[in-house]
């Protein structure tokens, strides 16, 4: 009778053995619920636009057709304006282009050979004048709209300069 206490005690007091089949159907489960949630995404997320429909404008609705219909690009001016507005002065070196349409291109070259001191006072002008807030703009879509203004009344056709460009602004000085 002993002995039959001595089971009992055992088998009461012994924790229950669980099996390695619980955790295997929970990791089970969350892999098909992270297959499920990456598939679902995939679905529903529009295609990422690539790198060049970027930089060719497509983003922007201005598409490089090639040829005739497509776009160019032309330098404006480069040059090293400075600005004083925020209290403290600074330089810049700033290189401006212009997207024109392919067919206006030659045109487009020889109004910048005819004005190019015209262009790059108008360059130097906006910047001068430009607040702080507009010189720190990480698209500096402000300036680019100022120097279009300054370029359309220069080339005497608001139509000619379809988008400015600005591929270098280096600031050198106090700091902004």
């Amino acid at each position: 009778m002993a002995d039959e206490r001595d089971d009992l005690n055992v088998g009461e007091n012994a924790r229950p053995k669980h099996g390695v089949l619980p955790f295997v159907i929970v990791a089970l489960l969350m892999g098909l619920e992270g297959v499920g949630v990456f598939l679902l995404a995939r679905v529903i997320s529009p295609n990422p636009v690539t790198v060049a429909a970027a930089e060719s404008g497509g983003a922007d609705g201005l598409t490089d057709t090639g040829g005739a219909g497509g776009f160019a690009e032309i330098e404006l001016a480069e040059c090293r304006p400075s600005n004083r507005t925020s209290g403290k002065f600074v330089t810049f070196h700033v290189r401006v282009s212009a997207l024109v349409l392919a067919e206006d291109l030659e045109r487009a070259e020889r109004i910048v050979r005819a004005n190019r001191a015209r262009l790059e006072d108008g360059v130097n002008t906006v910047i001068r004048r430009a607040d702080l807030n507009h010189l720190n703009e990480p698209d500096l879509q402000t300036l680019k709209r100022h120097l279009k203004h300054s370029f359309d009344r220069i080339f005497g056709d608001d139509q000619l300069v379809k988008e400015v460009l600005i591929p270098q602004f280096l600031q050198s000085g106090s700091g902004l």
